[in-house]
């Protein structure tokens, strides 16, 4: 912490490890990074390269908070893809090693933890013992970007582990809000004010070993969590009867004719996405879809919950053509 009128420090280092905000400069160079491509002053750029080259050797010890350290790894990828050096490239593995290193790649059914899923969660501070809505879907916004800067040259481990953490966020991101899980899984003692499920604020805290959800509060900070979910993973087409949600980002949405589009899905090959069509009149069973892989796979939709779902390759194109029953 520092007296923001004078900059003195008034504490300087984190009382779990006597160590400071270690991954605050990397989002400080994605700041210089945006100032550098709006300007295309050099002095941006080269602040941003000192932010990054500050990290080196920290190793695990890089992770102070977790979205921090995610936008550090998109820094590091888009300052490789502005100047072609390397170890920029090399450096956001570190980043990327530090995030994952508090992850919990396992699923939970340990007391009240069964209410919600926690698999490829990440605690939101390296010595945190929960998952926070805004460190979970800020990671996800700041590995948007990574995904979009990463190109054939990324380790294929990396791209399978980034994408399947952005898939898995959108499952977890249901159980922060107080009214999807059962009122005996909330805590009725509260750091900061007091649950009310009525209103959708995530709560600030999830935990894998059973404990009660929400005991620091609701965080209205954490509100932002819907729309960066929904802007990411649902498209609007215009004039089409439906919306499109896919679980894997789609990088491209090319219009052939009236009731034809080209998509292009990415995601690591080994893992399948799934895809939905959601009719705005709400009658799925009016909408008849024709879905087809590069290679000429067809792919049959099914109805589910008033929707129609199917599972489509990742990074594939993808061919979707349809037509309206009476």
């Amino acid at each position: 912490m520092y007296d923001v009128t004078d900059f003195s420090v008034i504490t300087d280092v984190a009382e779990a490890d006597d160590r400071g905000q270690t991954d605050v400069g990397g989002i400080y160079a994605w700041v210089m990074l945006q100032a550098f491509e709006m300007s295309h002053d050099e002095r941006f750029l080269t602040e941003a390269m000192k932010a990054i080259d500050a990290a080196r050797g920290m190793r695990f010890d890089l992770n102070y908070q977790a979205n921090l350290t995610a936008w550090g790894a998109a820094a590091c990828i888009r300052l490789w893809r502005i100047i072609n050096r390397a170890e920029y490239l090399q450096q956001s593995y570190v980043y990327l090693a530090s995030f994952f290193h508090n992850s919990q790649i396992w699923k939970s059914e340990i007391g009240l933890s069964r209410h919600w899923t926690n698999f490829l969660g990440v605690t939101c501070l390296q010595d945190a013992p929960y998952m926070a809505a805004y460190e979970c879907f800020d990671s996800y916004a700041a590995f948007e970007r990574y995904l979009d800067y990463m190109g054939v040259d990324i380790i294929p481990g990396v791209k399978l582990l980034v994408n399947e953490f952005c898939r898995h966020a959108l499952d977890r991101g249901w159980y922060y809000y107080p009214d999807a899980l059962p009122e005996e899984a909330l805590a009725t003692e509260n750091r900061n004010g007091h649950i009310d499920r009525s209103l959708n604020y995530p709560v600030e805290d999830l935990y894998p070993d059973g404990q009660k959800a929400g005991q620091v509060g609701q965080e209205i900070y954490g509100s932002g969590a819907a729309i960066v979910y929904a802007t990411r993973s649902f498209h609007r087409i215009d004039d089409a009867p439906f919306l499109l949600f896919c679980d894997s980002f789609v990088r491209a949405i090319h219009r052939l004719d009236s009731s034809t589009l080209n998509l292009r899905i990415d995601g690591h090959e080994t893992t399948p996405a799934r895809l939905a069509l959601l009719p705005l009149d709400g009658k799925p069973e009016r909408l008849r879809p024709k879905l087809w892989t590069a290679n000429r796979e067809v792919l049959d939709f099914k109805i589910v919950d008033g929707r129609l779902e199917t599972w489509v390759p990742s990074n594939n194109a993808l061919l979707l053509g349809w037509e309206m029953t009476p």
